[in-house]
């Protein structure tokens, strides 16, 4: 069940309706019960695997408790001198106990995700280095796998931690980790955050409701108007990028870019907009990325759910672990300046984030070299910025100066970025190299962009739409990135304006969409 399908819109209407006649109560089973209908739709055979993720989970944070809870029990009913005598050891064993069952839970379900998502690839790759026939298995890839896992991993160590206390009813804890709005491609939600929506029960708001409205149309604007648009010409071109130039390789992995960002934000717009309808305050995912002036902002306004994952469950475990606060102190003894020991210390933990990061993405080297490739920049980065924020500030400068330094810092941004996108966008990294070559290579300006606009896939009618849809889309973030707030200004007027608001946006989202039934699918859906 597409978001961009029929059934899809039905089946929110049909929930929306149940879930607000429903007694309060009962709300959260409502949720429950639509979002596994949504996943057996999908595909009845990996409903398996998010139970499986879901019992492990629900089973390990359950023993967790009571270990606690009979290690509390037990303390209370000894005496002061034998808690001195034994109390210590006792923590200190119940600390092993709960750390191995981690462990043990971590492995089952990373173990899920990798024999699903990397085992044929991974085998595949060692079968042509040793010289035999890959066995080419198809192993099925349930929906949104790394979403629901990478949720679920999060309550573990939150309970682990001690943040979180966990979920007595396993059902209602279902319900955190298959809500549907998120299944397809996040965001990855917290417990605290998401749950509490979830179970509690919401009253029905006339606001929520259109807001969520504004906000998925949004989302199918960006998917059906631009990305399946600009996905059109970036495969005609990338996929015969032999008989093309420099510049048309250069607009064919614009195009990529543009897809990419408006097919992974606008499902996540109409994955908010639909919790939104039913009172539901998903986290954002991104914040207008393309407009960072350095790569290390552009990722923390990208997907910045895996982000803040990565940073509280990868970089700051390893960065506060005994292991590595000496490797810290060693460095700070070695090197008398303490901007380099900084840099050092830092750059370890930022590079395997972004290993991960490019290893969540897909199993190909590809990804990979993505993930190393941005680690490397970012750590580039940091380290300048370590050695320069201690020297004196500069003198003011003139507004004509200032502004040409944002548009500087923009311009090297996105072009370090866009250069990033060749490994991301590639299917191995012989064609990603081959693309780059090709970006510089211009034998005949009088035959420029001939090619492109007499191809019969794509018609001028076709450029001329996604040239005013980008340059509308442009508009609005910027006009966002100034503080305007679109969705409060639209429903801060007269209702009979706000619906011939709506009303235009839906007429003009199907005559201009790109969507002709062969295409539709999410680019993260699958992750």
């Amino acid at each position: 069940m597409s978001f961009i399908s029929l059934y899809f819109l039905l089946f929110v209407a049909v929930v929306i309706t149940v879930y607000f006649v429903t007694p309060k109560r009962f709300r959260w089973i409502v949720l429950l019960v639509a979002s596994y209908i949504f996943y057996l739709v999908n595909d009845l055979r990996a409903v398996a695997f998010i139970v499986l993720t879901t019992l492990s989970t629900y089973l390990a944070t359950r023993l967790m408790k009571s270990w606690t809870e009979k290690q509390k029990n037990l303390f209370s009913e000894k005496d002061q001198e034998w808690l001195d005598a034994n109390k210590k050891d006792f923590q200190k064993q119940l600390k092993k106990k709960k750390k191995l069952l981690l462990i043990f839970t971590l492995l089952f379900n990373f173990g899920i995700l990798f024999m699903l998502k990397y085992f044929s690839t991974l085998a595949d790759g060692f079968a042509n280095l040793i010289g035999v026939t890959p066995l080419g298995l198809e192993i099925l890839l349930p929906l949104g796998i790394s979403f629901y896992i990478f949720q679920s991993i999060s309550y573990l160590v939150d309970v682990y931690w001690g943040k979180v206390d966990p979920e007595k009813n396993i059902f209602k804890f279902a319900v955190f980790i298959s809500f549907f709005p998120q299944l397809i491609q996040g965001p990855i939600s917290r417990y605290n955050q998401l749950a509490p929506q979830l179970l509690n029960g919401n009253d029905f708001k006339l606001q929520n409701l259109k807001s969520g409205l504004l906000l998925m149309l949004w989302g199918y604007f960006k998917k059906l108007v631009i990305a399946d648009r600009a996905n059109i010409l970036y495969e005609s071109i990338m996929q015969n990028y032999a008989v093309y130039q420099g510049p048309e390789i250069v607009l064919g992995m614009l195009c990529y870019v543009l897809k990419l960002y408006c097919d992974f934000s606008g499902g996540i717009d109409i994955a908010r907009g639909t919790a939104t309808c039913l009172g539901i305050n998903m986290v954002p995912n991104f914040e207008r990325p393309f407009f960072a002036q350095s790569v290390g902002e552009y990722w923390r306004r990208w997907h910045m759910s895996l982000g803040d994952w990565m940073k509280d469950y990868v970089f700051y475990p390893i960065t506060l672990s005994k292991g590595y606060s000496k490797f810290i102190k060693g460095c700070k003894k070695t090197f008398k300046s303490g901007v380099v020991s900084k840099a050092i210390t830092s750059a370890i933990p930022t590079f395997i984030v972004f290993l991960l990061v490019g290893i969540w993405h897909g199993p190909n080297l590809t990804f990979v070299l993505f993930g190393i490739y941005n680690g490397i920049v970012i750590i580039t980065e940091n380290t300048i910025n370590e050695f320069t924020k201690h020297k004196k500030a500069k003198k003011e400068r003139s507004k004509f100066a200032r502004g040409f330094s944002i548009f500087l810092h923009w311009a090297i941004t996105f072009i370090i970025v866009y250069f990033g996108k060749y490994l991301s966008a590639a299917p191995d990294v012989a064609t990603a190299f081959a693309w780059f070559a090709a970006t510089f290579d211009i034998h005949s300006f009088s035959t420029l962009f001939g090619n492109i606009f007499n191809q019969p896939d794509f018609t001028n009618t076709n450029f001329t739409i996604l040239g005013l849809a980008t340059a509308f889309l442009i508009f609005i973030e910027v006009m966002q990135e100034r503080g305007a707030k679109i969705r409060e200004w639209i429903l801060s007027r007269k209702p009979v304006w706000q619906w011939v608001i709506f009303y235009v946006a839906i007429i003009l989202i199907i005559l201009l969409t790109a969507y002709d039934g062969s295409t539709g699918g999410f680019a993260y859906e699958q992750v």
